[in-house]
């Protein structure tokens, strides 16, 4: 059993903050699965903006726009709004799972626990 050093309560010996006065014992880690999926949400956001970039013609050197057919000028700008809008819904389902695997306290889950006894 640890002590909290603030108040002297008693703790469970995997606590890492003290359930009655809220001292941070120890930081709270994010599993191997949180960490890998961070690391993937990160990437995915890396990608999307090689996309954007791509999709806006920044790495054009200019010789595909004199070979575009009448009438497609604006097809450009209608890609990298799809693209943008599959990043946003993407980002928005991906954050949730990032959120959802994050570290989280247990001692919190401890008082949450006793609680429901």
């Amino acid at each position: 059993m640890k002590t909290c050093p603030k108040c002297t309560t008693e703790l469970e010996d995997a606590a890492t903050k003290c359930v009655s006065c809220g001292f941070q014992l120890e930081e709270p880690q994010r599993t191997l699965t949180g960490k890998v999926i961070k690391w993937l949400f990160i990437a995915f956001n890396l990608a999307m903006i090689g996309w954007v970039m791509v999709g806006m013609g920044v790495f054009d050197r200019g010789s595909q726009s004199s070979a575009l057919p009448r009438g497609t000028e604006n097809a450009e700008g209608m890609g990298v709004t799809m693209i943008i809008l599959i990043w946003v819904i993407c980002n928005l389902i991906f954050g949730l799972v990032v959120w959802d695997t994050r570290a989280k306290n247990k001692a919190l889950q401890e008082s949450h626990n006793k609680i429901e006894e």
